[in-house]
């Protein structure tokens, strides 16, 4: 009995053994499975954040100072897709051609790929295309892409909320929802179907602009795998803002010992200095010893007025061709002048009708005003995303 016994313990323990054994490499083979998707998904990151930077950064290239005609280069621009898979942007694109490839060459990166060795999808937001060039682009005009989730509206399109692109990486080949087998061949490398998946809230291969049917982007499923990155229109304004702000800080610059005189300011209340067309001689005139907007000053003062960012013609310069002079105060004091970039448009905001356009809390905040030493019990008490140059005279 006392052998038995001995017998039946060595075989527990050898049982034990084999269990453990084989608990063992099941856990490495998990681990290892897991570390390989964690691999994907970071390379996979890592492509849509370097494609997010070079759009941003093809959005903000140097303006110029020549004339252009009615096509100007401008704050926000972005490229079009490449819809035939060269890495070259489309010249062009319409209305039904916005969601394409990433233009890699155009954008002057690397044949940059997702963790499973696709390239990468692109849209882009029709306000925001750099030819045929939709006027205005200025702080105040939205995305267009609607992005949702399964919970709901992430980026809205239709209440103004929407991304002014989207990056798609497609991952590996699937069985989409609609039952179409994605096949990955050259003759079918420009069929969107054969990348972007579905849910039963959408198709991100057959999106509508400015619509509630845009992309999406759910956890991954048997049927998706689709990884989706927006470019918010905040992301995109605060850089807008930023390169605007230098180029009329540029323009306003005194470069002459002694200066000439400034104007003072045109009045907040003077509709000739709303909107993006052409301004004549006449309007837009100094009218406030205050805060107020740009004036289009018939004396020339503007140290480089004669390279056209403040002259007003429309055709001429990105500047009045897209609604700026609305965004940006201005004030002229001894021995300096204040300029304010507006930020977009925040919630309680409203600059639509003529009154709100007269009003100066429609686009400053509290601490902006406070900083600049005007009261107002009216401004919204909330963070500001203006932002504030203060140039002083020699």
């Amino acid at each position: 009995m006392m052998r038995l016994g001995r017998m039946q313990r060595g075989l527990t323990v050898w049982m034990v053994l084999l269990l453990l054994s084989g608990l063992g490499g099941f856990l490495l083979q998990a681990s290892a499975k897991y570390n390989a998707r964690q691999s994907v998904m970071q390379r996979t990151i890592t492509a849509l954040a370097i494609a997010q930077q070079a759009l941003l950064a093809y959005a903000n290239q140097p303006l110029g100072v020549t004339q252009c005609e009615m096509n100007c280069q401008r704050p926000g621009d972005l490229p079009c897709p490449d819809r035939n898979n060269d890495g070259i942007a489309e010249t062009s694109c319409s209305t039904t051609s916005r969601l394409g490839r990433l233009p890699w060459k155009t954008l002057g990166i690397g044949d940059i790929r997702d963790g499973s060795g696709e390239r990468l999808w692109y849209a882009v937001s029709e306000r925001y295309k750099n030819n045929p060039r939709a006027l205005p682009l200025n702080l105040d005009t939205p995305g267009s892409w609607d992005v949702r989730s399964t919970d709901g509206p992430i980026w809205e399109a239709i209440s103004g909320n929407g991304a002014v692109a989207v990056i798609i990486a497609p991952m590996q080949p699937l069985l989409r929802r609609d039952g179409w087998h994605q096949q990955r061949s050259d003759t079918g490398s420009e069929v969107a179907k054969h990348y972007l998946d579905m849910t039963d809230i959408g198709d991100n291969a057959n999106p509508v602009e400015g619509s509630s049917h845009g992309f999406v982007m759910t956890p991954v499923s048997e049927h998706f795998n689709d990884v989706v990155w927006p470019i918010t229109a905040t992301v995109m304004h605060r850089q807008m803002q930023q390169q605007a702000l230098s180029e009329v800080t540029r323009a306003v610059r005194c470069v002459s010992n002694p200066c000439a005189a400034f104007p003072i300011a045109a009045a907040l209340t003077d509709d000739s200095c709303w909107g993006y067309q052409s301004l004549n001689a006449g309007k837009c005139l100094s009218g406030t010893s205050g805060l107020g907007r740009l004036p289009l000053d018939i004396s020339a003062h503007w140290p480089l007025a004669a390279q056209h960012m403040l002259d007003g013609d429309a055709r001429h310069h990105w500047f009045q061709q897209n609604g700026w002079r609305e965004q940006v105060f201005y004030q002229s004091g001894p021995g300096k002048v204040s300029l304010v970039m507006a930020g977009e448009r925040l919630s309680g905001q409203q600059r639509d009708s003529a009154a709100s356009k007269s009003s100066i809390t429609a686009y400053l905040e509290s601490t902006t005003l406070q900083a600049l030493h005007i009261p107002d019990v009216n401004v919204l008490a909330v963070p500001s995303n203006d932002t504030i140059a203060i140039l002083v005279l020699p």
